[in-house]
């Protein structure tokens, strides 16, 4: 669906058919673009293997840390482009207790960790020769919708659904002729049956740092 179709539908249930509306194209456009990264994060909806600006690290001889894409939620999988083998993934607890003085370990790079920095994933052992890694990751839209004529980037069979959660921001505003706290609780309650429950902020770093660390992707 283009964003436009899922404001009409939007706007007939709301019964904001006629101008001046209580909420603005811009008001809603906002509000789809919070359901979609919503939907994102608690559905884990959005896996790339192919986008190279968000899955494609350039590896440089002698530096074992960078910076993954913004978007990126989570790491599912990383290879590096000159080996047939997936890296395995580990922990840096674990590290520290199997392996001491692994940060100082140089040669052919056999895991990586994304629990040391915030934000970066960490290759052991150190390379010695430059590389690609290719990841595969959950994430978040790679560009916010702008106009109306826009399409979500999540599976077409989840846009019409996007609604509840903009009816939820709708109802929240504060004004007169919009707050109404039964209704916002109405479309966050559908939208919660649908894309599930709030993925925060503290899940997402524990599953980060506690899970993942065999070739199953457990909740992640």
């Amino acid at each position: 669906m283009k964003l436009r179709e899922i404001v009409e539908v939007f706007r007939y249930e709301v019964d904001d058919l006629a101008e001046p509306f209580l909420w603005s194209d811009e008001e809603l456009i906002d509000y789809a673009n919070d359901a979609e990264n919503e939907a994102a994060r608690r559905g884990r909806l959005l896996i790339d293997s192919t986008t190279p600006a968000v899955r494609q690290i350039a590896v440089l001889a002698g530096t074992a840390s960078y910076a993954l894409d913004p978007r990126v939620i989570f790491v599912r999988r990383a290879k590096l482009a000159s080996r047939t083998l997936i890296l395995a993934r580990r922990s840096q607890r674990d590290m520290d207790e199997c392996i001491p003085g692994w940060e100082s370990h140089t040669g052919t790079v056999c895991d990586y960790l994304t629990d040391c920095d915030t934000g970066k994933v960490r290759l052991y052992r150190t390379p010695t020769v430059d590389d690609t890694l290719n990841l595969s990751v959950v994430r978040l839209p790679l560009m916010a919708m702008k106009k109306l004529d826009d399409t979500p980037e999540i599976h077409p069979r989840f846009h019409r659904n996007l609604r509840h959660w903009m009816k939820f921001r709708a109802y929240s505003k504060q004004d007169a002729e919009t707050r109404d706290e039964k209704k916002a609780a109405d479309g966050l309650a559908l939208f919660v049956q649908e894309f599930g429950d709030a993925s925060r902020a503290i899940d997402e770093e524990w599953i980060n740092r506690e899970q993942g660390w065999d070739t199953y992707d457990g909740t992640y």
